[in-house]
């Protein structure tokens, strides 16, 4: 009877196992997604997510906007009647997707197969900030190279070092909040919030080993790069009582530079293009890091922003690239010819690489070569078009960090963000004497991010750049910080019009000066 007993149990592990492989075949585990790739503007993710906006429904979501060019990525963005479409591929030969183009930028629509064995933010993770230039008021070509290989050196540490997946990456982000004291007396206390945004680069790490030692393998290597290029190093604060937003400083920059950066190829000239590029895929170890080495082969090619993370068990890498030399319409004429050819590939290197070769970019023989296996050889590539290169106007805005939890629903991200803008308008129907315009109008989403967890909940978190003039109207005095009033009263009055819409299930709604004074279940 025991050994009758243990041939069942065999037997529904080997059905329970084919069972789930011919799941995983339907096509109900593919992904829809849209990737927007759009001229950096005020209130244009407010406009796409609209509720009266009849293509699309967002529920995950990550929006970035740096340079003068934003992306807004949205996975399960068809709606329920709508169902989802596999697109029938040959893998390894699948074209490169043509673009949609739409008022200032292209929009690519497309599924993909997902990774459910990824391992996620409920993870150990090990989270660091490495400032490169804090100071800088515009990005120049060096700052591309040195962003790039930076990139390159997280991934490899990820992927080589530990064996782990690389959760999350951005840049520009905002450094930690400065803390001043008199002679160390806790008494004259004073924070004074930190720019916006800055070029440093902020990464998340799962750790499938939480022991001591790897945190301190990692945290040296960091240490120890950080120490040669004289960049400033923050790990977060992971002690009791310690939210995310909360950083320990491990290396304080010099104020000196690698000599890696100051030969004749890493000028310190203002890049002046920005091509968007975005590739998504099942989520898995390694991606970032073979796409970042591939792009170290060309030394005239930086990276001057970046946003990656999973959603929906893909990966997207979003980046920023700047190609020295290259002029904004010589480069959107020669990519439009290649997207516009039915045999150009979606594979990241091999697409990149016919559009650096028509660009006339040879890659350094010097440089690493191809790795053996490519855990991006199934991964789409999605690029274009080409901005040019504007400023960020961060030092003249204050960081503005809000958070909200939403029952999932029909509506998506529109209700919450809807509601928001209306109370920024509230709050500051005009943000200076010689502006016209509320802050409504004039704030910028520099950085977003939204989930669905298990619960069926939606929980978003996102960085506004504020112009710092609305301060003027809550400096009345007292003890409060102006920061502080503003953001009480954008949290009265975004409570207020999320009850008065109507729609249910919205809350949690927290605004603050500071991302460590949200609602603790806060991703990043």
């Amino acid at each position: 009877m025991k050994v009758r007993s243990q041939r069942i149990s065999v037997r529904n592990v080997a059905d329970l196992a084919r069972a789930g492989f011919e799941i995983a075949r339907q096509p109900v585990t593919q992904v829809d997604f849209e990737v927007h790739h759009a001229l950096a503007r005020h209130g244009y993710l407010r406009e796409l997510v609209s509720a009266n906006s009849d293509s699309t429904v967002f529920l995950e979501t990550l929006c970035s906007a740096t340079n003068g060019a934003g992306v807004v990525i949205g996975t399960r963005t068809r709606k329920p009647l709508d169902g989802t479409e596999v697109v029938e591929r040959v893998d390894g030969h699948q074209p490169a997707e043509r673009p949609e183009q739409n008022a200032g930028g292209w929009v690519f629509h497309q599924t993909t197969s997902p990774n459910p064995t990824f391992i996620y933010e409920s993870a150990q993770r090990f989270e660091g900030l490495i400032g490169i230039d804090p100071g800088a008021r515009e990005v120049s070509e060096w700052h591309g190279l040195a962003i790039r290989d930076l990139v390159r050196e997280i991934s490899d540490a990820a992927s080589s070092l530990i064996d782990a997946p690389l959760l999350s990456l951005q840049c520009p982000a905002q450094l930690p909040t400065v803390v001043k004291t008199r002679n160390h007396d806790l008494r004259t206390r004073k924070e004074i919030a930190s720019p916006c945004a800055s070029l440093a680069v902020r990464f998340a790490i799962a750790l499938r080993d939480a022991s001591a030692a790897a945190r301190f393998e990692l945290a040296d290597r960091f240490r120890e790069l950080c120490e040669k290029h004289g960049y400033s190093f923050w790990l977060a604060d992971t002690r009791p009582g310690h939210r995310q937003g909360n950083w320990f400083e491990v290396s304080h920059a010099d104020g000196e530079f690698s000599p890696l950066y100051k030969g004749d190829l890493r000028s310190r000239q203002r890049v002046g293009a920005v091509l968007p590029v975005t590739f998504v895929g099942p989520a898995r170890i390694g991606s970032t890091n073979a796409i970042a080495s591939f792009l170290q082969r060309y030394p005239q090619v930086g990276v001057v922003g970046c946003a990656a993370t999973t959603l929906s068990d893909v990966a997207f890498v979003h980046l920023q690239l700047a190609i020295h030399g290259v002029a904004t319409d010589r480069l959107n004429r020669i990519l439009g010819k290649l997207l516009g050819e039915a045999t150009t590939p979606a594979r990241p290197t091999k697409l990149l690489r016919e559009l650096f070769k028509r660009l006339g970019l040879p890659p350094d023989p010097d440089g690493p070569g191809p790795s053996a296996k490519d855990p991006t050889s199934d991964y789409q590539t999605f690029t274009g078009p080409a901005f040019a290169y504007r400023p960020f106007q961060m030092p003249d805005c204050m960081a503005v960090w809000v958070s909200w939890e939403i029952a999932r629903q029909h509506q998506g991200l529109a209700a919450p963000l809807d509601c928001l803008y209306r109370a920024l308008a509230q709050v500051a129907p005009r943000v200076s004497p010689e502006t016209v315009g509320s802050a409504g109008d004039l704030a910028t989403v520099e950085y977003l991010i939204c989930r669905a967890t298990e619960q069926s909940v939606v929980r978003g978190k996102a960085k506004l750049a504020v112009p710092k003039s609305v301060l003027r109207q809550f400096s009345s005095g007292g003890v409060e910080l102006p920061a502080s009033k503003l953001c009480a009263a954008l949290e009265e009055a975004w409570k207020a019009h999320v009850d008065q819409s109507g729609v249910d299930g919205v809350s949690e709604l927290t605004v603050a000066w500071r991302e460590s004074w949200l609602g603790h279940w806060t991703y990043s």
